[in-house]
């Protein structure tokens, strides 16, 4: 019976890996940027005036986060994807993505379909809001400090494929 919370900025691979090492284990995957596009969808933003929504009004963050920390306390086998959930499941396994900049921004570039120039504007602006949304909320100024997790795994020029055995390996 294992948990794991895998944290990682934008780009780092993130839900890819948590995807596959869910499916490998058989386990469930979940992820709160997908929770957050569900929620921008429903109400009809994009998931950057969402988040400019979450600066205003922290009920969305706070839904999340509860949601994952219910989760987390009541059920075993799975895998979160999530900037938080290290914190909010303390009995999991708690898995650092990292990634170079140029690496990460071109990931996402490709995967968006947009320009790098105007994804490096976007993921700076998200990942400034992302930090004063968690220092607000929740008191946290240092994101994610490599002492809170029991793997850290490089993921610049590595395959989702070779991160998930890594992680497999090690657990």
């Amino acid at each position: 019976m294992r948990k794991f919370t895998i944290f990682g900025l934008a780009g780092t691979g993130t839900s890819t890996v948590g995807k596959l090492l869910a499916k490998k284990a058989n386990y469930k995957f979940i992820s709160t940027g997908d929770i957050f596009r569900i929620k921008a969808d429903k109400l009809k933003m994009k998931v950057y005036d969402f988040i400019e929504l979450c600066k205003k009004n922290p009920k969305y963050d706070t839904e999340v986060d509860e949601y994952i920390k219910e989760f987390g306390a009541k059920n075993d086998n799975f895998v979160i994807e999530s900037r938080l959930a290290y914190r909010f499941v303390p009995d999991s396994i708690k898995i650092k993505l990292t990634c170079d900049w140029e690496t990460r921004t071109g990931r996402i570039a490709e995967r968006e379909s947009e320009s790098v120039d105007e994804v490096r504007k976007k993921t700076s602006t998200r990942e400034s809001a992302d930090s004063e949304r968690y220092e607000r909320l929740y008191g946290i100024k240092e994101l994610a400090p490599d002492r809170m997790f029991d793997l850290i795994i490089d993921t610049s020029g590595i395959t989702a494929e070779s991160v998930v055995d890594k992680i497999m390996r090690a657990f």
